[in-house]
């Protein structure tokens, strides 16, 4: 998760394709790595832009960081 984050974070307005992701990585699958955008993305921890594009979430739309202000 960590390393998938990096490298969504260092390019934040960059619409990543699993592919591109999955290559950095090169010890992952793209099935599996398919397999956990999908995961967290439900979990709101990444954002999918649109089928098969994917974002770092960004503080504003973290849903998370408001639970954690309260």
């Amino acid at each position: 998760m960590a390393r998938v984050l990096a490298i969504l974070q260092a390019e934040p307005e960059r619409l990543w394709r699993a592919k591109e992701i999955a290559e950095l990585l090169s010890d992952v699958t793209l099935v599996a790595t398919y397999r956990q955008l999908a995961r967290w993305t439900e979990r709101g921890m990444i954002k999918r832009v649109r089928t098969g594009r994917y974002t770092a979430v960004t503080p504003m739309t973290n849903p998370l960081c408001d639970l954690q202000k309260g």
